[in-house]
């Protein structure tokens, strides 16, 4: 079954498409300051900087990438410019139209999934990447699922980077943590099942919902999925007149045997 959040995607590309990818504050269509694509393609120039020397500090190939969560092409079309061949993929059609007009055709290739699986051959990318779209799934399986269909698509020795927030409690105060983030977990997914509903029923307005990452959980995921030098970097990335964001991003490899 698609992830439930697909609802609210779907509707940021229909209605505000270059917010939906860079929520940044009064950066909307009804702000002081609504994004021109002028802006918000070279806001994507300026953080893909930031994201490929972090990438080439770890290691990567320039041979061909998938990106999960395309949105309007704000990094797909840096990413076209750095690999020999992209290939972005987005749930949303309006998103995919909007990139299709902004990014060289000739070097990125499109392609509409219901957010389960990855159109794509396996062995068949060198590199992988995704920011700003594993936060949005309504539960971590979906997330989970992707990693997995990564390791699938990654020739041996594909490295991903992927953005996504983490956590982890202490362990004298972890089973209270844990107990207390699941209440709030549970509360917080009510109220964006509630705002779904609103937007199906064509009254309702597109909203950011989020989850984390336990840290401890998604290392044993990856290494049990067979990647291998699995690094957790936080640092920090330009959010234009909003200064830096602190952020994590999560990088492995798949074996080269």
């Amino acid at each position: 079954m698609p992830a439930r959040s697909n609802i609210e995607w779907k509707q940021w590309g229909k209605s505000d498409p270059l917010y939906g990818v860079a929520s940044l504050d009064e950066r909307n269509k009804r702000g002081l300051h609504p994004w021109t694509e002028e802006e918000f393609y070279a806001f994507g120039a300026q953080t893909w900087a930031e994201y490929r020397q972090q990438w080439e500090n770890y290691g990567l190939a320039r041979k061909s990438c998938v990106e999960i969560g395309c949105g309007a092409g704000r990094i797909t079309r840096q990413l076209a410019l750095y690999f020999d061949h992209v290939d972005a993929v987005d749930i949303s059609e309006e998103m995919i139209e909007y990139a299709k007009r902004n990014v060289d055709s000739r070097k990125a290739s499109f392609h509409i999934t219901d957010g389960q699986a990855v159109p794509l051959p396996g062995r068949s990318q060198s590199a992988a990447f995704s920011t700003d779209v594993f936060q949005h799934f309504n539960q971590l399986s979906y997330a989970e699922a992707y990693f997995a269909e990564l390791y699938r698509v990654l020739e041996p020795g594909g490295s991903m980077m992927v953005h996504l927030p983490v956590y982890t409690w202490p362990d004298a105060m972890n089973s209270v943590f844990t107990a207390l983030y699941r209440l709030w977990s549970l509360l917080d997914a009510a109220q964006a099942e509630a705002r779904r509903l609103l937007i199906a029923a064509q009254i309702g307005r597109p909203f950011m919902f989020g989850i984390k990452f336990e840290v401890q959980r998604l290392y044993k995921y990856l290494s049990a999925l067979g990647f291998q030098d699995i690094e957790i970097r936080y640092f920090e990335n330009s959010a234009g007149e909003q200064g830096t964001s602190f952020r994590s991003y999560v990088f492995a490899r798949k074996p080269r045997s």
